[in-house]
């Protein structure tokens, strides 16, 4: 009976090593893909999507997708090859033992229900989530729960469907490229005005004399020049369909920054948690997603799958208070920040430095401002082969953005 174990044992082995996937990839030149034909790494199936490390399931099974599941096939080999390339990343290059050491993490495709941290899935029809994706932290349901409705899971990642979406329904947190040239107008000239109006103000109280122009038509001017700036920056924003697509869409489970993104995310949880999406949680896993590029620009559009707009490694954007709301929390500027500190101290030194300043940060309130540009002091402290020079320079970045 041992024999015939050892022989169908070794008769397995062949057929989960040799059959080869079509996944999609980024091309290294630019940011275009391609398919190409890979060998899924450690897979323990010979006939579905269950690894070593990770299992890609439907929605809210428990099972494996099965190869034969042409539907999905495509979709499930793609986010295991980008999981698994990850996951090398941090053990090879980053030398983490926290992902060394991580359990298998349950990958769900195509679902739509919100995360329970009591419950595991919401309802399905509590605000059904489309064209996003979402790293869940390990958990249980309390005792109190009936033992039908009891469940236990450890890391997961979700990868929503993808749902055309007007543009006219899409929350902009930031406004197209013309109405962003006439807002930086609109403010010095609407100063300007109101300076004149001032002066001539003052001068009929206290140089009546010498007045020129009547304080009524002042009054005038500045009231049309105001009337008329607000009117044209309003009407530019109407404009917006020049500068974006109809329709949006995003298949998260279709862009290898996403699946890096999320990784990542899961990679820096044993200090920043899952439980908040904060402009510096998702800049760090914005960061470490972009690294294993090292391109300029990450979330390029994936033709059929995704026309999202990118975010810029390069973007020199001043820091704003502003930039600490929840809601700013996806956009670039902790990402270009921290690459700036890349491009000044090098790739290895800068992220090593990043890399163990997660440890002087919380997760539910670290802010950019205070927070993170201690913590980056912090660990230059220990981790800056100079770090008298290296303070130096991480302030002077610091003030080029605005700090």
């Amino acid at each position: 009976m041992k024999n015939l174990f050892f022989i169908f044992y070794f008769i397995s082995l062949p057929l989960i090593a040799s059959e080869q996937f079509e996944v999609l990839e980024r091309a290294e030149q630019n940011y275009s893909t391609f398919t190409k034909l890979v060998q899924l790494e450690d897979l323990e199936s010979n006939n579905s999507f269950d690894g070593k490390y990770f299992k890609i399931v439907l929605k809210k099974s428990n099972d494996a997708i099965k190869f034969s599941n042409n539907e999905l096939k495509y979709k499930a080999a793609t986010v295991y090859y980008h999981l698994s390339k990850a996951r090398n990343f941090w053990i090879n290059n980053l030398k983490s033992e926290y992902v060394k050491n991580l359990k298998k993490i349950t990958v769900r495709l195509e679902i739509t229900n919100q995360f329970d941290e009591l419950g595991h899935f919401a309802n399905d029809n509590k605000l059904p989530q489309f064209n996003n994706a979402v790293s869940v932290p390990p958990g249980e349901t309390p005792e109190w729960v009936p033992e039908d409705k009891q469940d236990k899971w450890s890391y997961e990642v979700w990868f929503r469907p993808s749902k055309n979406i007007h543009y006219s329904e899409i929350p902009r947190d930031e406004p197209n490229p013309l109405t962003s040239i006439l807002q930086t107008l609109e403010t010095p000239y609407i100063y300007f005005e109101r300076g004149l109006l001032i002066q001539n103000i003052l001068q009929h109280i206290f140089f009546p004399n010498y007045v020129v122009t009547p304080l009524w038509m002042s009054m005038i001017r500045f009231a049309g020049t105001y009337t008329l700036a607000k009117a044209v920056v309003k009407s530019s924003k109407k404009l917006d369909p020049l500068f974006m697509s109809r329709w949006y869409y995003l298949d998260t489970a279709m862009v290898p920054e996403v699946i890096h993104h999320e990784f990542a995310h899961i990679a820096l949880s044993d200090r920043l948690e899952l439980s908040h999406s904060t402009a510096v949680n998702e800049g760090f896993a914005d960061y470490f997603a972009a690294i294993m590029t090292n391109k300029s620009q990450m979330y390029h559009e994936v033709s059929g799958h995704s026309n999202s707009a990118p975010k810029d490694t390069e973007s020199k954007q001043r820091y704003n208070h502003w930039l600490e709301a929840n809601y700013q929390a996806t956009s670039d500027f902790v990402l270009s920040f921290l690459w700036d500190i890349r491009d000044e101290l090098g790739p290895e030194s800068a992220d090593r430095l990043i890399l163990n300043a997660r440890l002087n940060l919380s997760t539910e309130f670290s802010t950019i401002n205070n927070d993170l540009l201690r913590a980056l002091l912090e660990s230059c402290k220990k981790n800056c082969s100079d770090p008298r020079s290296e303070r130096l320079m991480l302030y002077e970045i610091f003030s080029k953005r605005g700090f």
